[in-house]
This record gives C-alpha cells, structure tokens and sequence, in this order.
C-alpha cells in the first residue's frame, strides 16, 4: 500500500470510530436514567414517563428534612415541585428540573398536614404529598 492509501484507510478508521462512539453516546438516551435505583435513605420516589407520574399520592415524614428520589424517564423536562396548596402560592420545596436522568432532592422538614405536588413544567402532572 502507498503512505497515501495507507493515511486515507486510517483517517476513514479514526473517522468511523469517532462516529460509532457518537451514535453509542447519544443512543444511550434512557438508560441511564432507568438503571438508576432510590437511595436506601429515601423516604419517598417518583418516576415522571409519558408526561405523567407514577403516582399521584406521596407520604412523607413530617418535622424532619426528607429524602425524594425522582426519576424523569423520558426526553420532556420534569421536576417535583412541593406548594402550600393546588394555588401553588406557598412554595414549599421547588426541586431540579431533568430530562432523561434521576435526582435525589434534599427537602427540608415540613410540619405534619397534605400539600400539592406537582411538575411545574407540565403542571398538569400533580398529585398530593401527606407528611405524618
């Protein structure tokens, strides 16, 4: 082979990996978020799929900060925001919005009674969180 077919096949090698590697990276998309498990320490978890919780109900312990493992298992930006009431006037906790990734917020203690939960990207994902 001639020095000059001989840096082209390398070139079309370095190029070919360099994108193979790109697909792999980008194509990972979900998976990480999926493998991802709660903390043993978290009092609650919640997973954003399909522009919608899993649940709509959370209980958590009231008079002491709290674990909340949220997972966002799709492409559309979520997070977990806590509010006084369905007004969403009284901000409580406001978490990290995500895509496509996992988060374990730190919530500070709440006193014992039902507040509202929701995705303040997609506010029609809500839901109510009882602290006792």
């Amino acid at each position: 082979m001639t020095p000059m077919k001989t840096r082209t096949s390398a070139l079309r090698l370095l190029l070919l990996g360099v994108f193979a590697l790109t697909m792999v990276a980008c194509s990972s998309g979900g998976g990480a978020a999926a493998s991802v498990t709660p903390p043993p320490d978290a009092a609650a978890s919640i997973e954003a799929n399909n522009l919608k919780f899993s649940t709509a109900e959370l209980a958590v312990p009231a008079g002491a900060p709290f674990k909340l493992f949220f997972r966002n298992l799709e492409g559309a930006p979520h997070n977990v925001a806590i509010y006084g009431d369905s007004t969403a006037s009284k901000k409580i906790f406001v978490g990290e919005t995500i895509t496509n990734a996992a988060v374990t917020y730190d919530v500070p203690a709440i006193p014992a009674g039902e507040y509202f939960f929701r995705c303040d990207v997609h506010t029609d994902m809500t839901g109510t969180l009882r602290a006792s």
